[in-house]
């Protein structure tokens, strides 16, 4: 199947019998517009809604396993004390119990991990996503649901790269690379 321009304004919720919180919510005059298959949303949400015509009304459930992943214990690592040292001191401004911290690993990689616990000798990082073993309600409207233009996918690859100057990230996306809503797809 071709890529997919889709716009949708949507809530997202935990959802378990212990918990029904509302995570996420797209502000109401800015639906979000982005293209399928390009790592920008989870797969099956994009699958659900690819399945809906625009002005359709969506109420569904995705597991754990089709959302973010069931937890996986061997993510949960201790790492020595120094690797959070600036100029030999200990970061404890930034790294204490519940911190959600930037990492990089060995190869460049940028991740984010979750501070666990901090001794005198290392601290324990949760490198799972935090919402990994939870499943998620999205409800919400599709506006937008249309094949994507080449000029879409690339100039999505573009802001994916950093090339067009916003770093990956939108909100000031001024300089002639990214056009119309919300960097153009940028979610």
């Amino acid at each position: 199947m071709a890529q997919r321009f889709l716009k949708v304004s949507y809530k997202m919720y935990t959802n378990s019998a212990a918990s029904h919180k509302l995570l996420y919510e797209t502000e109401v005059m800015k639906p979000v517009s982005f293209v399928t298959d390009m790592g920008l949303m989870i797969d099956a949400f994009e699958q659900k809604l690819c399945e809906l015509n625009p002005g359709e009304q969506f109420d569904f459930t995705l597991s754990a396993a089709e959302a973010f992943g069931e937890r996986d214990e061997d993510l949960i690592r201790p790492v020595p004390r120094k690797a959070f040292e600036i100029q030999g001191k200990f970061d404890d401004e930034h790294i204490f119990p519940g911190a959600e911290v930037p990492l990089m690993d060995g190869e460049g990689n940028h991740f984010y991990g979750t501070i666990v616990k901090v001794t005198d000798t290392e601290v324990t990082v949760d490198l799972n996503n935090p919402l990994a073993g939870k499943a998620l309600q999205f409800t919400g409207t599709l506006h937008e649901n249309r094949e994507a233009t080449l000029q879409e996918i690339e100039q999505t690859a573009k802001i994916l790269s950093g090339e067009c100057g916003c770093g990956g990230g939108c909100g000031n996306c001024n300089d002639g690379c990214c056009s119309g809503e919300g960097c153009g797809g940028c979610a």
